[in-house]
Protein backbone atom coordinates (compact mmCIF):
# COMPACT_ATOMS: atom_id res chain seq x y z
CA UNK A 1 0.00 0.00 0.00
CA UNK A 2 2.73 2.47 0.27
CA UNK A 3 3.89 2.59 -3.27
CA UNK A 4 0.66 3.10 -3.92
CA UNK A 5 -0.09 5.83 -1.61
CA UNK A 6 2.85 7.23 -2.18
CA UNK A 7 1.45 8.01 -5.74
CA UNK A 8 -1.67 9.22 -4.98
CA UNK A 9 0.21 11.64 -2.16
CA UNK A 10 2.42 13.43 -4.94
CA UNK A 11 -0.70 13.64 -7.53
CA UNK A 12 -2.52 15.50 -4.23
CA UNK A 13 0.68 17.53 -4.01
CA UNK A 14 0.77 18.01 -8.37
CA UNK A 15 0.54 22.34 -7.23
CA UNK A 16 3.83 22.27 -5.37
CA UNK A 17 6.75 22.46 -7.23
CA UNK A 18 8.75 18.77 -8.71
CA UNK A 19 11.76 19.73 -6.42
CA UNK A 20 9.24 19.46 -2.96
CA UNK A 21 6.59 17.00 -3.68
CA UNK A 22 8.53 13.83 -2.89
CA UNK A 23 10.25 14.92 -0.24
CA UNK A 24 6.26 16.58 1.18
CA UNK A 25 5.06 13.00 0.31
CA UNK A 26 7.40 11.36 2.16
CA UNK A 27 7.23 13.42 5.61
CA UNK A 28 3.73 12.31 5.37
CA UNK A 29 4.39 8.92 4.69
CA UNK A 30 6.91 8.99 7.54
CA UNK A 31 5.23 11.48 10.19
CA UNK A 32 1.68 12.18 8.99
CA UNK A 33 0.40 13.77 12.13
CA UNK A 34 3.09 15.54 12.96
CA UNK A 35 2.79 16.99 9.18
CA UNK A 36 -0.81 17.50 8.90
CA UNK A 37 -0.93 19.41 12.50
CA UNK A 38 1.84 21.72 10.98
CA UNK A 39 -0.25 21.78 7.98
CA UNK A 40 -3.75 22.46 7.53
CA UNK A 41 -3.70 23.25 3.74
CA UNK A 42 -1.68 19.82 3.40
CA UNK A 43 -4.25 18.12 6.19
CA UNK A 44 -7.43 19.44 3.54
CA UNK A 45 -5.87 18.27 0.50
CA UNK A 46 -5.66 14.47 2.13
CA UNK A 47 -9.33 14.77 3.15
CA UNK A 48 -10.20 15.85 -0.67
CA UNK A 49 -7.60 12.79 -2.11
CA UNK A 50 -7.70 9.73 0.28
CA UNK A 51 -10.39 7.43 0.66
CA UNK A 52 -11.09 6.92 4.16
CA UNK A 53 -9.93 3.73 4.33
CA UNK A 54 -6.78 4.97 3.33
CA UNK A 55 -7.03 7.88 5.84
CA UNK A 56 -7.08 5.82 8.78
CA UNK A 57 -4.61 3.63 7.94
CA UNK A 58 -1.81 6.41 7.40
CA UNK A 59 -3.28 7.94 10.62
CA UNK A 60 -5.14 6.11 13.23
CA UNK A 61 -8.47 6.62 14.02
CA UNK A 62 -7.72 8.53 17.29
CA UNK A 63 -5.24 10.89 15.44
CA UNK A 64 -7.62 11.46 12.57
CA UNK A 65 -10.39 12.75 15.49
CA UNK A 66 -7.93 15.15 16.96
CA UNK A 67 -7.23 16.36 13.44
CA UNK A 68 -10.46 17.00 12.40
CA UNK A 69 -11.35 20.22 13.90
CA UNK A 70 -14.48 22.16 13.30
CA UNK A 71 -11.67 25.00 11.29
CA UNK A 72 -10.87 22.25 9.17
CA UNK A 73 -14.41 20.75 8.63
CA UNK A 74 -15.11 24.43 7.55
CA UNK A 75 -12.87 24.74 5.49
CA UNK A 76 -14.07 21.52 2.82
CA UNK A 77 -15.72 21.50 -0.41
CA UNK A 78 -18.65 21.22 -0.98
CA UNK A 79 -21.04 21.02 1.64
CA UNK A 80 -21.39 17.28 0.95
CA UNK A 81 -17.81 16.82 2.17
CA UNK A 82 -18.30 18.91 5.42
CA UNK A 83 -21.08 16.80 6.23
CA UNK A 84 -19.46 13.39 5.40
CA UNK A 85 -16.85 14.97 7.77
CA UNK A 86 -18.27 16.29 10.63
CA UNK A 87 -20.55 12.57 10.63
CA UNK A 88 -17.40 10.73 10.28
CA UNK A 89 -15.65 12.64 13.16
CA UNK A 90 -18.93 12.05 15.57
CA UNK A 91 -19.03 8.43 14.71
CA UNK A 92 -15.40 8.53 15.51
CA UNK A 93 -15.69 10.01 18.99
CA UNK A 94 -18.43 8.00 19.88
CA UNK A 95 -16.69 4.52 18.83
CA UNK A 96 -13.34 5.76 19.49
CA UNK A 97 -11.04 3.21 22.10
CA UNK A 98 -9.29 4.98 24.52
CA UNK A 99 -5.26 4.03 24.85
CA UNK A 100 -6.31 2.34 28.38
CA UNK A 101 -8.62 -0.19 26.15
CA UNK A 102 -12.09 1.25 27.24
CA UNK A 103 -14.49 2.64 25.60
CA UNK A 104 -14.28 6.67 24.66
Amino acid sequence: MQVGLQMKLKAMLWDIPDSQRLEIANNILSNPVETFRESDELFIKALNSLKWYELTKLLGKQNLLVLLTDTTIRKLYPVQRRTYYTNARRLLSKYSVSTSGQSA
